[in-house]
């Protein structure tokens, strides 16, 4: 079973600075074992708290980008205390969920996420 996450805009940031756990996720990726899914807002946001994470973040070859669509602006608007970068990354969640596709949304701070009904997971 390949493990597939999304990256929230503090993963990113860690990946960028070469955290072990999210370098090593990104090397189970690109073996084809696992999945790595990056919201487009989470690239930006990453950016602007780490000079060069987001560009990082939008160079990777083994990682899937998703673009903020008008579907995710729909869940979203129910959070309305939710920073943008993080409803990003909660409804892509959502829409897996409603799939029946399972995933995990990764975040340094989990807190942030108060209010979506998704949970992520902290590694650190």
């Amino acid at each position: 079973m390949n493990l597939t996450a999304v990256l929230d805009h503090t993963a990113l940031a860690a990946l960028y600075r070469a955290d072990s756990f999210f370098t090593g996720l990104y090397i189970e990726a690109s073996r084809g074992t696992g999945r790595v899914i990056i919201p487009s807002l989470a690239v930006l946001a990453a950016e602007r708290q780490v000079a060069g994470a987001g560009k990082h973040a939008a160079s990777l070859r083994f990682a899937e980008n998703v673009p903020f669509t008008a579907a995710h602006a729909v869940d979203a608007m129910d959070w309305r205390s939710v920073d943008w970068p993080v409803a990003h990354a909660a409804a892509i969640a959502w829409h897996a969920v409603k799939a029946g596709e399972p995933l995990t949304v990764l975040s340094l701070e989990p807190e942030l996420y108060a209010g979506t009904g998704i949970t992520p997971l902290n590694p650190t």
